[in-house]
């Protein structure tokens, strides 16, 4: 029990350390951000193995950068096809149908739970209610909604300030979520209770960010100064001429981690992850980290942008991801170093975004750094870009999405296996 003897221990000790005095007079007077840069933070951005892309894109004020950073893998072969000096696709259109989609899944869940007589005090419902409608999403999530609906350029569907600023739209929503359990008491007619409340959010949705085309007329000009137009292209004909990459077969996210419930040369699925309604959940392939780190580097020495997961815990500064947990503890005279299994462990996982790395530095077969490609716009960072170090990576990078053509036999063998399923909180990965 804290009492006063022990409060005062505590600052008969804190005062007999001049180190002590000494930190209080600096630290209570600037950031604790701004004393972790030395010389070990200044690294330059020379990459020996870069992949070149484009200027970077802006999710603005939402958490769309799941969406985005798989919409940066897509437009470099768009740019690629049509010889262009840039290009951006739609995170409108993708975020139109994920919000329809999501509303239409959490509807579909509430009327589970309630035919299985979960009650407010269950913790399916409750977090379902607490959390409604969000931006989150993940890269499984995307490819399944551009197989269902396609993509268009920006251009033909662009932003809204809704769409950029989305606190509201998913406020009103989730608010529509809440007035829909509360009603599931009073009727009979689920169905049509269901219908008139996916077609309110429709309607909302639409009023906000626009409707969507079924065609539209692909025009650009082309690096030489070209016109072209191609009329009448559904948005899944666009996606196929133009980008035809099959994210669904073709790729898989891969994670590292291991306890005593969850093993290495696994395959996970976890519950609950769908944002699509008759979609499977997200299934990962669960690998030990050396076999993760190499796969890493094999797509990038490939030429492949690799998508990926990772925790924001770790703060950026100045352009440049580090541990920065590391070094506050130097700034305390205490050791903060966690491994990222045990980061996973503890749930020290917060703050997850996505990104794209695009390339590495490599010298005498030791990694230096990382190049990072980011969706907050061009005015932070590097133009958008980021340095990490390799420390980073291996601490903070939980998740990676692979071209499936690259794994080893032995992860092919992997894939094979039955699938193990994994309840939402038993889920670490």
């Amino acid at each position: 029990m804290l009492n006063n003897e022990i409060l005062n221990k505590f600052k008969e000790e804190y005062y007999s350390d001049e180190v002590n005095r000494l930190r209080r007079r600096m630290l209570n007077k600037v950031p604790l951000i701004d004393l972790v840069q030395d010389n070990d933070t200044e690294i330059s951005s020379d990459f020996n193995i870069n992949i070149k892309t484009h200027q970077v894109t802006d999710q603005k004020n939402s958490a769309r950068c799941w969406s985005f950073a798989a919409m940066n893998i897509l437009r470099e072969k768009v740019i690629e096809n049509c010889e262009l000096d840039n290009f951006e696709l739609s995170g409108s259109y993708v975020a139109f149908y994920d919000k329809l989609e999501n509303f239409n899944i959490l509807l579909e869940r509430l009327i589970i739970y309630k035919k299985s007589k979960k009650d407010l005090y269950d913790r399916y419902l409750s977090q379902l209610l607490e959390w409604g409608i969000g931006d989150e999403g993940y890269f499984t999530q995307f490819a399944n909604l551009v197989c269902k609906y396609g993509i268009v350029p920006k251009s033909v569907f662009p932003e809204t300030f809704s769409s950029s600023n989305t606190y509201e739209i998913n406020a009103i929503l989730s608010r529509l979520l809440r007035m829909f359990y509360l009603e599931l008491d009073k009727t009979v007619e689920v169905e049509n209770l269901k219908n008139k409340y996916l077609e309110t959010a429709f309607c909302i949705i639409a009023n906000v960010y626009g409707v969507p085309p079924e065609k539209f007329d692909f025009e650009y000009i082309d690096k030489n100064g070209k016109y072209h137009i191609i009329k009448d292209v559904t948005p899944k004909e666009f996606y196929d001429k133009y980008i035809g990459i099959d994210l669904i077969n073709d790729y898989i996210e891969v994670t590292s981690y291991e306890d005593e419930k969850i093993k290495y040369n696994n395959v996970y699925e976890s519950e609950e992850t769908s944002g699509i309604s008759g979609k499977s959940d997200i299934v990962t392939l669960n690998l030990p980290q050396e076999d993760f780190e190499e796969l890493l580097i094999k797509q990038i020495k490939n030429q492949e942008l690799v998508y990926f997961y990772c925790s924001t815990t770790s703060k950026k500064i100045d352009g440049l991801w580090i541990d920065t947990m590391e070094k506050y503890g130097e700034i305390f005279g205490i050791d903060l170093t966690l491994d990222k299994n045990d980061i996973l462990k503890t749930n020290g996982i917060t703050g997850c975004h996505c990104m794209l790395i695009t390339g590495v530095h490599i010298v005498d077969g030791e990694i230096k750094k990382w190049k990072i490609e980011n969706s907050w716009g061009s005015k932070v960072g590097n133009q958008g870009y980021y340095v990490a170090t390799n420390d980073w990576v291996k601490k903070y990078v939980h998740r990676i999405v692979i071209n499936k053509k690259l794994l080893e036999k032995e992860h092919q063998d992997v894939l094979k296996q039955k699938v193990i399923k994994l309840d939402r909180w038993s889920d670490k990965i």
